[in-house]
């Protein structure tokens, strides 16, 4: 009988360090502090494998954040001749120290912005900065001072097709655009509803820039899904994603960041 209690107590320690380390081994969900947009929240939130290396990376908002009339803090981006914008900074959970991204803004932009006839449709722009809200405070109107907007990065370091938006703006810098996108057809332009930006300053990528407009946002019932162009080169080491996502969720949508590579600084 000793036996075989003995035999079933090491079979349900077994079992119990066997489901501990099952437990150990699940990916990480962390959100980050709501903010309040419009009628609405939308907040960030970061998914990790058990040792750290980030899955997904995205913003969540409420179908009552996208506003009709915009709402928030109102700045003029003098430099890239927009109108007002309502920017809403999102902080990113704690464990964002794998990622390349330090925080994350959702700008929205209600008449749109440069180029005209193109990007003029209210808009989201989701920022994910790979530059600290300090570093962006530095960057000037192009109008003031040109230098780091025009300090280009090496080719390599963008994807091909991507050309930059002329001007730049300020606390952001260069916005650079997929002379490929369904949008800058020069023959047969179609209507804007989502694209992916890089934006640069002073010789480096400092962020990655999903955009889409509000009618879009409305129109998901379900999941869109695109690579994003990768290139060639990378100044900073860190993970870096490869697929965008637009999904309906319950109450709201996600745009989301996934499929992460470790990238090395070249």
């Amino acid at each position: 009988m000793f036996i075989a209690v003995a035999a079933v107590a090491v079979i349900g320690m077994s079992s119990c360090s066997d489901h501990d380390e099952e437990v150990d081994k699940m990916p990480k969900f962390l959100k980050g502090p709501e903010v309040t947009v419009e009628q609405g929240k939308a907040w960030t939130y970061i998914e990790t494998s058990y040792d750290n290396k980030p899955i997904k990376v995205g913003i969540e908002m409420t179908e009552t954040a996208i506003p009709e009339v915009g709402t928030g803090l109102r700045v003029k981006h003098g430099g890239h001749g927009t109108p007002e914008s309502y920017i809403y900074t999102l902080q990113l959970p704690e464990n964002k120290s794998n990622t390349v991204f330090d925080h994350v803004t959702m700008d929205w932009n209600p008449h749109g912005h440069p180029p005209d006839n193109v990007y003029t449709k209210p808009h989201f722009d989701f920022h994910f900065y790979m530059s600290t809200a300090a570093e962006l405070d530095k960057i000037p109107p192009f109008e003031v001072d040109s230098t780091g907007h025009k300090n280009y990065p090496a080719p390599a370091y963008l994807p091909q097709n991507y050309i930059p938006i002329p001007g730049g703006v300020p606390k952001m810098g260069v916005h650079w655009a997929d002379i490929t996108s369904p949008e800058l057809n020069p023959a047969n332009p179609a209507p804007f509803t989502q694209t992916f930006i890089y934006g640069t300053y002073n010789g480096k990528v400092n962020f990655y820039e999903p955009m889409a407009t509000g009618e879009y946002l409305k129109s998901i019932t379900t999941k869109f899904e695109r690579s994003i162009p990768q290139p060639a080169k990378f100044s900073k080491t860190g993970y870096y994603p490869t697929k965008i996502s637009i999904s309906k969720v319950t109450g709201g949508y996600r745009v989301e960041l996934s499929e992460f590579v470790y990238r090395q600084q070249s």
